[in-house]
């Protein structure tokens, strides 16, 4: 019996349902066009209950080259009543055109990704108030570069979206990992008073992201705190540019109850342009009280945390936790005080994050000189349980191929890593450099063993196994 025979006897209901959850997990766009492309049986299946498949559609993959007239025909088989996700990054033949034509079709849209594309600042002010009545919007995404609108123009968009959608909004983000140019960090800089007195209107916002956006700007903290008590997501990387973010506004006496209590991901990294011959970092004005007015009740929750390049924190060691940083899973430090000190990196590993998978202590531009293998002798002389650690990240730094070898042992504490970056560490062999740069942030640990000799065979790790498992047993007999 031929696989099409086969479907074509199942029922239509199972059939549907197969080719619907194959979408749900790899996107409506190009699974949804491609399953009406391959038998009679299928088109039937997709055109019948667009409801199933037209879900969540990104259109920035490349599978196609969206036109104004290929949207038109998706919405006139009613494609788009149903979509709750779209995202049209680089859809650069699309025009206002298009959003008269979503503003009509869209029922059910939840979250809007907008970079690139023909679209003007009237065509998406027109299309915000459409869906407006219909659609309550739990995330927007918009790009300051745009071909057919200045950075005012789409800062003003974004805001239209925000002001129709204050009461929903979950996700706001206008930031992006690429560096914008000056004259978009100038716009946002003049619109941000604007834009900040919309966003603390969000009362259910969970994710804020202004990644390299603006120049010299100031930042309402407390007056977010309390528009904002949900906020889980916070990324700054790189705004203010080269001149850095302060805070503005004063801390109330309300402070305890209305600071962030459910943090978990905060990034304060400070900027850095890329030149002919060097990598310039900006200035930071980020010290350890905005550290603490930030992270004041939400320390227990933080998982996430980037301060590259934040020079101004002093020695964490020096400052007085009523709680730990118990959830941490991954820090960046890089060209910090806590990156150049090996009792600080032991204090981490040790007492202060007894969770962390990721630890960045050098980067672009910001190698780790000052680290060397004091850093994690005490971590490797006691016996203890070992630590969740799995990427690694030491480029630059003085370890030697002694401290390498203990680290990436099969009995060692940080029996967990999975990638270690020992880039620029000239202390090293050049073999062993290369085995960390060759698949480095992926899985390269193995490739290092192989470098340094270690045995990795079978027999090797269940002696390591049956190692483990005797040292309970002996500390027991020994009590």
């Amino acid at each position: 019996m031929s696989r099409e025979t086969a479907f074509d006897a199942l029922p239509m209901d199972v059939v549907r349902e197969i080719l619907a959850r194959v979408v749900r997990d790899a996107g409506a766009v190009p699974h949804a066009p491609r399953f009406a492309c391959v038998s009679r049986t299928f088109r039937r299946a997709v055109e019948e209950a667009p409801e199933m498949f037209w879900i969540d559609v990104d259109f920035s993959h490349g599978f196609c080259a969206p036109t104004d007239a290929r949207m038109r025909a998706c919405a006139k088989r009613g494609v788009f009543a149903s979509v709750r996700r779209l995202n049209l990054s680089g859809c650069g033949k699309l025009t206002d055109a298009t959003m008269q034509t979503l503003a009509k079709s869209c029922e059910s849209l939840e979250e809007l990704t907008l970079s690139g594309g023909l679209f003007t600042r009237d065509g998406l002010f027109a299309f915000a108030d459409a869906l407006a009545g219909k659609c309550a919007l739990r995330s927007i995404v918009v790009d300051v570069t745009s071909p057919k609108m200045t950075p005012s123009d789409a800062l003003a968009v974004l805001m239209r979206f925000i002001e129709r959608n204050s009461a929903s909004l979950e996700r706001i983000q206008c930031g992006r990992e690429a560096p914008y140019a000056a004259p978009e960090r100038r716009a946002f800089s003049n619109a941000s008073n604007r834009l900040f007195e919309l966003v603390k209107t969000c009362g259910e916002l969970r994710s804020l992201d202004l990644t390299n956006c603006g120049q010299d700007v100031r930042f309402p903290l407390f007056e977010l705190q309390r528009g904002c008590p949900r906020l889980q997501e916070l990324k700054l990387n790189g705004l203010g540019g080269e001149s850095g973010w302060r805070i503005v506004g004063r801390v109330g006496e309300d402070f305890e109850e209305t600071c962030w209590r459910d943090l978990r991901t905060l990034e304060v990294a400070v900027s850095m342009e890329t030149t002919s011959v060097e990598h310039r970092y900006g200035n930071s004005n980020v010290n350890d009280e905005t550290m603490i007015l930030m992270l004041y009740g939400s320390i227990e929750t933080i998982e996430s945390l980037d301060i590259t390049g934040c020079t101004h924190l002093g020695d964490w060691r020096n400052i007085v936790w009523d709680r730990l940083p118990i959830a941490l899973k991954t820090l960046r430090c890089a060209r910090t005080p806590l990156s150049s000190d090996d009792a600080a990196v032991n204090h981490i590993l040790i007492h202060l994050c007894p969770a962390l998978e990721v630890l960045e202590l050098a980067c672009l531009g910001a190698n780790a000189k000052n680290v060397t293998d004091a850093a994690f002798d005490a971590v490797m002389a006691f016996d203890g349980p070992k630590l969740p650690l799995r990427i690694l990240g030491v480029a630059g730094s003085s370890l030697t191929t002694d401290a390498v070898r203990r680290i990436v042992a099969l009995d060692s504490r940080f029996a967990n890593l999975r990638s270690i970056d020992l880039a620029s560490c000239r202390s090293l062999a050049r073999e062993l450099r290369r085995a960390s740069l060759e698949t480095y942030p992926r899985d390269n640990v193995d490739a290092i063993r192989r470098a340094l000799g270690v045995d990795e065979s079978r027999d090797a790790r269940e002696d390591v196994e049956r190692d483990r498992a005797k040292r309970p047993r002996a500390a027991l007999d020994a009590s």
